[in-house]
């Protein structure tokens, strides 16, 4: 198995501080000091994955069971700043509340004795979105497949409280996962923000520091103004836009002239750069992701989720499949023009789906699912049954 060079493991905080100091950490310097020792008691470093700047990551394995796992790594001359171990407690403290299928799980998180801040994850052996693009181009059912995944997983963490701020396609993998060759994990919360019960800002931002990856920050976040849930939106359109016409939104000469464009300039429409692609609800898509107003903008990755399956309905029309959309990631959609629509549903997530849309629209289990019901009456059933049984074997053994 080649697990060298994985991109999306690089555990990189970006950060453009528009006053000119620089906020960026220095790297693990010394490999030879972590390949090869075990962290945690079980974890044996085996190779390098990738370098960024909040650390390295390794490639590490459970020696009891020879499972492998990610290890990032900050040394303890990075540790030293408060700033930077709280984002690395913060970035430990958000995966491990996500259970999304589509975000990376955190296994444990600790300091060593000679203060390496450590967090085991789980190991995608996958390439990053970026990756994946360069490649070939994304045919746009593949393109819709891929960002539900996405926009499912970023809905999950808004509902916790959990903005990511840097979602790019570097922190995008997409492994193979039962037959789905596209299935996508999230990974990289370094820069994540969790909103208190109050509101309240963690504190753990610099006034007049640009946090984030210019070609994909909204243009609050270009601005350093204080954020909510739905920047990370603004960089799913931006995202959606790169998968559909191969380019960024914007660009530019430096940080400063692409945040400038997120701010103030609209992308060129698909029309222009993908005629033969192009929509009108793919770009009214596009447009309301990346309106300048978070107001604007899908209030929700379920929102969004949802437009991508009215796109692509009409694809399925227009290429004459079966006109049935896959309504969670994990479910494929083949053919490009020919052939069948093929649901390869990934054990019963899709249920698990239905009843979250359900519950998050405000109905309660057995209002709208007469499956949980089912299952309660059956589970009762066998539970009777259990007991009853055990109440025999306890009367003839008397």
């Amino acid at each position: 198995m080649d697990r060298a060079g994985r991109g999306g493991y690089t555990g990189g905080i970006r950060s453009i501080d528009l006053y000119g100091s620089s906020v960026m950490s220095q790297a693990v310097s010394d490999d030879n000091t972590i390949i090869g020792r075990t962290f945690f008691g079980e974890y044996r470093v085996v190779e390098k994955l990738g370098e960024g700047g909040n650390g390295a990551v390794y490639l590490a394995r459970q020696r009891a069971i020879e499972q492998y796992i990610a290890l990032k790594v900050l040394p303890g001359e990075q540790a030293a700043t408060e700033e930077v171990i709280g984002r690395f407690h913060r970035e430990a403290r958000a995966i491990s509340m996500l259970t999304h299928p589509n975000i990376v799980r955190v296994l444990i998180f600790g300091r060593t004795d000679d203060d390496l801040l450590c967090l085991a994850m789980e190991y995608v052996d996958g390439r990053d979105l970026r990756t994946a693009m360069a490649e070939r181009d994304f045919d746009e059912l593949r393109v819709i497949k891929v960002m539900k995944q996405i926009c499912s997983a970023v809905f999950e963490a808004h509902e916790l409280g959990i903005i990511h701020r840097d979602l790019t396609p570097e922190n995008i993998l997409l492994c193979e996962f039962r037959g789905e060759p596209d299935f996508v994990k999230i990974l990289d919360f370094g820069l994540a923000k969790i909103r208190q019960p109050d509101d309240a800002d963690p504190g753990l931002t610099r006034q007049g520091v640009v946090y984030g990856t210019p070609m994909y920050l909204s243009p609050e976040q270009g601005r350093a103004d204080d954020v909510d849930w739905r920047t990370d939106i603004y960089s799913l359109g931006c995202i959606l836009y790169e998968l559909m016409v191969g380019v960024p939104p914007f660009d530019g000469a430096g940080p400063r002239e692409i945040i400038a464009k997120q701010i103030a300039e609209e992308p060129v429409r698909l029309a222009e750069f993908v005629p033969e692609r192009a929509s009108e609800t793919m770009q009214r898509i596009i447009n309301r992701a990346m309106a300048k107003a978070p107001e604007d903008r899908f209030q929700t990755g379920l929102e969004m989720f949802d437009a991508l399956v009215e796109r692509e309905r009409e694809l399925l029309a227009e290429r004459k499949l079966p006109a049935k959309s896959s309504y969670y990631p994990g479910v494929e959609v083949t053919g490009s023009g020919s052939g069948d629509y093929e649901a390869a549903v990934i054990d019963d997530v899709d249920d698990l789906a239905d009843l979250d849309e359900d519950l998050a629209a405000g109905a309660t289990p057995d209002e709208h699912d007469p499956r949980l019901t089912m299952m309660v009456i059956v589970n009762g059933v066998l539970l009777c049954a259990v007991l009853v049984l055990l109440g025999l074997v306890s009367w003839l053994t008397r």
